[in-house]
């Protein structure tokens, strides 16, 4: 089975690209052969077995390379691809892997005009020209009014085994500390929640310590910092991402809108429990949900760090069950295979373009190349 899977960002602060890697890494183990194509590369996220090629913005010479490619099915992630796929004969089964947009009303108002005939033209245009449309929750399949999507959930256990467990009793009396994983940029402020962020330091002062992780800009950040909030920034490192959910005692998120919200589901395989508003996704993510943004409040208001490590057990059992990449890989070959019958399935070819096999050459010896540098003694 070959595999090509395109994505715009490959870098470690967006979610999409932490699912696309682990997906990588599991799809290897099943035996398929996979290519990554994406506008912009972090090469230390690219699994072993899989080779990336930096895709220019304006698409040019993707489609020959993925006929080159022969491949049995090629997947899109994200913007520019979805449209790029509908509208390409590329001899294979072609699949949308819809991960949302956020809604208009949650966007600068400079941007709601295109962000509604974004919409529009994917129930018009893109959807139906596709093998398949996946996506990654119920709330999202009806977000994207689509009912013949097919629903697969992120998985979330790629820190198992990283996080380390702290002693909660040793030190029973210390402020709790909350973790934020979000992005802080002006433009994602409103949808982000961090409005309540702030509020819930202000409230609940020196019985918490909240620290952020995630990108940002630096206006925002001064304005985080100047509510006390600790800002941490963008976390490259599966090993500090692991360190910095076993440092915490809980999760949270004041996010407006999520198609998935995987903090939260990471934060339940670190035994942590993941405290949201009853918006969105979020009920299908975490049992820790709450009507109003007083409420969350109140809860934490009496717990203690002993308390939340009773919390996070049941968070552990909740996401346990439904959020692994094991299941998330079955269930995606099962959709490749309901599109791409077993006797199509096509052999691979080594005649590629020029500009495209130097390319990917290039790719290869800075992969090799930072793979030896980061081994280095």
């Amino acid at each position: 089975m070959r595999i090509a899977i395109l994505t715009s960002v490959f870098r470690p602060e967006f979610g999409v690209a932490r699912v696309i890697a682990s997906q990588l890494s599991y799809l290897v183990k099943a035996g398929a052969a996979v290519d990554l194509y994406a506008c912009e590369l972090s090469r230390e996220m690219i699994p072993d077995g899989v080779s990336a090629v930096r895709v220019p913005t304006h698409l040019k010479g993707l489609r020959t390379a993925l006929l080159h490619g022969r491949y049995d099915v090629v997947i899109a992630h994200t913007d520019p691809f979805f449209k790029f796929l509908a509208d390409t004969d590329l001899g294979c089964a072609k699949i949308g892997y819809e991960h949302g947009f956020p809604p208009v009303e949650l966007c600068l108002p400079e941007e709601r005009e295109w962000r509604m005939k974004e919409l529009t033209g994917r129930l018009e245009d893109i959807y139906p020209k596709l093998s398949q449309v996946v996506t990654i929750s119920e709330y999202a399949r009806s977000y994207i009014r689509w009912p013949a999507a097919k629903v697969i959930y992120n998985g979330a256990d790629h820190y198992s085994g990283l996080t380390r467990q702290d002693d909660a009793a040793a030190d029973a009396d210390s402020p709790v500390t909350l973790l934020a994983v979000t992005r802080f940029r002006k433009e994602e402020w409103l949808y982000k929640g961090l409005d309540d962020l702030c509020r819930l330091k202000d409230d609940l002062k020196d019985r918490v310590r909240i620290r952020i992780a995630g990108a940002g800009d630096e206006l925002s950040r001064e304005m985080l910092l100047s509510k006390g909030i600790e800002v941490i920034g963008v976390v490259s490192s599966r090993e500090e991402m692991a360190r910095l959910y076993g440092e915490c005692d809980a999760l949270v998120s004041f996010s407006q809108w999520e198609t998935f919200n995987l903090p939260l589901a990471e934060a339940g395989f670190a035994r942590r429990p993941a405290f949201t508003l009853n918006l969105c996704v979020h009920p299908e993510v975490t049992p820790f949900v709450f009507d109003t943004y007083e409420a969350l409040r109140d809860y934490l208001l009496k717990s203690t760090r002993l308390s939340l490590r009773s919390d996070g057990e049941k968070m552990h059992a909740y996401v346990s069950e439904r959020f692994r990449w094991e299941q998330n890989v079955r269930a995606l070959l099962d959709v490749i295979g309901s599109v791409v019958p077993e006797s199509s399935a096509k052999k691979p070819t080594f005649v590629k373009s020029l500009v495209w096999r130097f390319w990917e050459a290039r790719e290869s010896m800075r992969q090799n190349v930072y793979k030896k540098w980061v081994k280095r003694p």
